[in-house]
């Protein structure tokens, strides 16, 4: 079994390397954006990657990856995220991703976007193994399950907030916009990546799961609401709870 581990940037791969060892290297020198290496973990077969910030660049990398490497059995996504909500989720926590969501699909309307509005899925999808195959539609909304997808893939299910997650192009960066995004999708977290990274597991039919730690809240710039070294401390510290 061969799991992707795939982080956003060298320093998210490095904080969860020195989670094993304090050292930042496991096996390989550490991969520049959108390249990957082979390094086991804990006796877990893995390829540390690096995709790059954004939708795209994670989109590209899982496809290069996929296309060049066989027997990928599961993605686990790392990093760091905003919360939409400090009290609940604080600064420094860690949060499994139950929901990925890509607010920004479909049409947009005064009232907001309408993930239906072209009339075009990203994803029609169902399962060949059964005679009447029940159907999968993705328009925006990726269901996700970390903890059977943990154990799918062979590793422990941290005791961690789960919840909502919406992936973004553009940062939020007004509380405005944030409150928008909380109260139409639910939402506990933004990161950049997770939901090209799970639709393009949902497509090949392997196991995703996201793992994040907070670093800031959403839609604020005070310096108050930013704790990147500490999310950093705190990913490395759970990253290690999978592997045990």
């Amino acid at each position: 079994m061969t799991v992707i581990v795939a982080t956003a940037t060298q320093k998210e791969m490095e904080a969860v390397l020195k989670g094993f060892n304090g050292r930042g290297r496991v096996g390989c020198q550490l991969p520049l954006q959108g390249q990957w290496c082979e390094s086991p973990i804990n006796e877990h077969q893995c390829l540390l990657a690096v995709t790059g910030v954004g939708p795209v660049n994670a989109a590209l990398t899982l496809g290069r990856i996929m296309g060049e490497c066989f027997g990928i059995t599961g993605v686990l996504n790392l990093g760091i995220a905003g919360t939409f909500d400090p009290q609940a989720c604080p600064l420094g926590s860690a949060v499994l991703a139950e929901k990925e969501v890509w607010p920004e699909y479909g049409l947009r309307t005064s009232q907001g976007v309408d993930s239906r509005g072209i009339t075009f899925p990203q994803w029609r999808g169902g399962d060949p193994g059964v005679e009447q195959p029940l159907e999968q539609i993705v328009w925006d909304t990726v269901e996700l399950s970390p903890a059977e997808d943990l154990r799918r893939i062979g590793l422990n299910c941290p005791q961690v907030l789960a919840g909502t997650s919406i992936t973004v192009a553009g940062v939020t960066g007004t509380a405005e916009h944030a409150a928008m995004l909380r109260d139409r999708y639910g939402a506990l977290t933004e990161n950049m990546e997770g939901f090209a990274l799970a639709l393009g597991c949902r497509q090949a039919g392997i196991p995703f799961v996201e793992l994040r730690t907070v670093s800031n809240v959403v839609g604020s710039r005070a310096a108050a609401d930013w704790k990147l070294d500490e999310a950093f401390v705190a990913l490395g510290a759970v990253a290690r709870s999978l592997f045990v």
